[in-house]
């Protein structure tokens, strides 16, 4: 599915400010080593890239903390995705809603996911921030957040309409346990880590840093890092919500998962935000 970095409650540098859990020592380049060289030719002296076990350990801590944070939202969007499920499942009279739903998707076909994910994350989410704030009113920055979102978002969406067709033809349809384990798997396990929540993450960074690419390539290199600190933390809080979410959208017939998934991160973001604008007053 999709994770919001803006919503994980991590620091300006992507990570929650944690005490070290390790104390293990490490070189830099103003302590020389035990050997001197020449005078001529002067050593190099690098510096130590991090433990993988110590950055795991503070990457998954500050995932787990976010996602601790945003569990009663979670819980209430898990609740009435349940409910909206029963109602298909169980309440004949909501068929007709469900049913015009799946026209309407029908008939724009990708532009569906394209405009709809896009105008959901960006235009909406932004206008309820902008009412829900003191101020209620729609400044110059409220205009370029909607803007990049609606960009990033629709363009995720795009590609998210091929995705689950993907999957459909790979996977098949129905909902077995097979097929709902497979679809699951593979949209939190490999569709997430290497496309969903690499992207975002560099998105997001490059719109932090005034999108100016220079200063992100930065961050990204040495990779080691900045996958450890940076896109880790996000991902594992992306992980708490989104697999219960992603069990219970493919729940429904095909043509109802996305406009479900679409109303599920809608849901989401704008109960993130609410919380956040009430915390701020």
């Amino acid at each position: 599915m999709i994770a919001i970095p803006e919503m994980t409650f991590l620091d300006s540098g992507g990570f929650v400010n944690q005490p070290p859990v390790s104390h293990r020592h490490y070189r830099g380049r103003n302590q020389l080593e035990t050997t001197t060289g020449t005078w001529e030719t002067p050593q190099s002296i690098p510096n130590d890239s991090p433990f993988w076990d110590d950055m795991f350990l503070r990457s998954l801590r500050s995932g787990v903390d976010a996602a601790k944070r945003t569990s009663k939202p979670a819980l209430f969007v898990w609740v009435l995705m349940a409910f909206i499920a029963v109602c298909y499942y169980m309440v004949p009279s909501a068929r007709g809603v469900f049913s015009a739903l799946s026209a309407f998707q029908a008939h724009l076909g990708v532009w569906f996911s394209t405009f709809g994910m896009g105008l959901a994350v960006g235009i909406i989410v932004e206008t309820v921030k902008v009412f829900m704030s003191e101020e209620k009113r729609w400044t110059r920055a409220n205009s370029g957040n909607a803007l990049f979102n609606f960009a990033v978002f629709s363009l995720m969406g795009y590609v998210q309409y091929y995705r689950y067709e993907f999957q459909e033809s790979y996977f098949g349809v129905g909902t077995s346990w097979k097929v709902l384990v497979s679809k699951v798997l593979f949209d939190q396990f490999v569709w997430t880590v290497l496309i969903a929540n690499p992207y975002q993450t560099i998105a997001y960074l490059w719109k932090n840093e005034k999108f100016h690419w220079s200063a992100v390539t930065k961050q990204m290199f040495p990779f080691k890092p900045f996958w450890g600190t940076k896109m880790l933390p996000v991902l594992v809080s992306n992980w708490a919500f989104w697999i219960p979410m992603a069990s219970l959208v493919y729940c429904f017939p095909s043509d109802l998962q996305i406009p479900l998934s679409i109303l599920a991160i809608t849901i989401w973001v704008l109960v993130l935000s609410v919380l956040t604008t009430a915390k701020r007053s």
